[in-house]
């Protein structure tokens, strides 16, 4: 019986374990490897800071992959032989007939680094909610900035969306009028990759809740309670929600499946490598746009483990494969619990295709149904 190994039990890796089940019943034998013992999206980790939910109630554990006839290794990867499909791991040397990479990307060191000054946090972070809580609970006065330290970064709506969930919850505890938040990003606008519409439908959100918006500010460096920017102009801060830079996991830069940059580059349409049968997908992989590269986002890497998934099982002789049309969306979430759709072909030439919906409760419950329903698929 056929093997297959996924590493990184995030967005691609359990949507690639759903679609080789539904295509290849049991079949095949599959191995899903990843260092957490459970599963969350990114968002749900907003909905805690933001007093919607706690972060525990959008947590599924990983070991429920076996209720599919899925083992589940929690381990450490320590090295990739893409070319003999063999993995080395803390448990243990695991082979396989075919193998998907889907291990996400950690945040870059030198922006962790950054983070450790006094009163700054990591809002990507999920063990930086207790120490952000407390700080958006005990500030009276003074200044808050939300920083983007960086490219490239995972989620690109979530920094404002994070920015607007600060100032409501200064609303509720009846603060906001003595403190100011400012958000600062190194880009033109606030939303490149989906456009200039997009870019200036957030910016008015940002200003209607007196949010300062410092574009084309770049962090060169953190100090006690100052952000220095590389034009020279500093930023005096009482609570730094920093955003780090994503960055190639060590194991894939240091395997041959790395291109120059240290993240892997896979055809874009089927996810191919340059390796028989092993496939990349997620935030581990540079997929070039015409202007950039696609984002890092959630959505994106379930649509290509899906379709990682099915060439997979044609290359062990089921089905005709699939490829990746670019096509992808992401919920802009606002206050008053509405949200707000972006959806297009990322692919497109001369640039992204992509429209913006305007934002209503209705689709903040399909936030909450998309949810509900991938790790019902997934997890069960």
């Amino acid at each position: 019986m056929a093997h297959v190994v996924i590493l990184g039990g995030g967005f691609g890796g359990l949507a690639a374990v759903e679609t080789l089940r539904a295509t290849l019943g049991d079949s095949v034998d599959i191995t899903l490897v990843d260092r957490n013992d459970r599963f969350f999206m990114g968002f749900a980790k907003l909905w805690d800071l933001g007093g919607i939910r706690p972060l525990e109630e959008g947590t599924t554990p990983l070991a429920r992959l076996a209720d599919r006839g899925v083992e589940f290794v929690q381990a450490d990867i320590t090295a990739i032989d893409p070319e003999a499909r063999r993995v080395e791991t803390s448990a243990g040397t695991l082979e396989a007939d075919a193998l998907l990479v889907a291990l996400g990307a950690p945040n870059n060191p030198s922006h962790r680094r950054l983070l450790q000054a006094p009163g700054a946090h990591d809002l990507y972070d999920a063990a930086s909610l207790p120490a952000i809580h407390q700080a958006l609970d005990t500030i009276e006065s003074g200044r808050i900035l939300v920083a983007l330290l960086g490219m490239p970064f995972k989620c690109p709506p979530a920094p404002f969306e994070a920015v607007l969930i600060v100032d409501e919850v200064l609303r509720r505890r009846g603060v906001r009028d003595q403190v100011q938040v400012s958000i600062s990003t190194f880009q033109p606008m606030t939303l490149p990759v989906a456009g200039v519409d997009a870019s200036q439908y957030v910016a008015r959100q940002l200003g209607d809740h007196g949010i300062e918006l410092l574009s084309g500010h770049t962090v060169a460096g953190v100090d006690d309670g100052v952000v220095r920017f590389e034009d020279g102009s500093t930023f005096g801060f009482d609570v730094l929600l920093g955003v780090p830079a994503a960055s190639p996991p060590p194991v894939v830069k240091q395997s041959p499946l790395a291109g120059p940059n240290g993240w892997i580059q896979p055809d874009r349409q089927t996810l191919r490598t340059g390796f028989d049968r092993v496939y990349a997908v997620g935030d581990c992989t540079m997929v070039p746009t015409a202007n950039a590269q696609l984002p890092k986002a959630g959505v994106f890497a379930a649509a290509e483990g899906e379709v990682a998934a099915r060439n997979i099982a044609a290359d062990l002789g089921t089905g005709g494969g699939a490829t990746f049309d670019g096509h992808g969306f992401c919920f802009l979430e606002l206050p008053g619990r509405r949200v707000a759709y972006v959806e297009g072909n990322f692919f497109a030439e001369p640039a992204p295709a992509v429209a913006l919906s305007e934002a209503d409760e209705s689709r903040f419950a399909r936030k909450q149904a998309y949810e509900r329903e991938r790790i019902a698929a997934w997890l069960g």
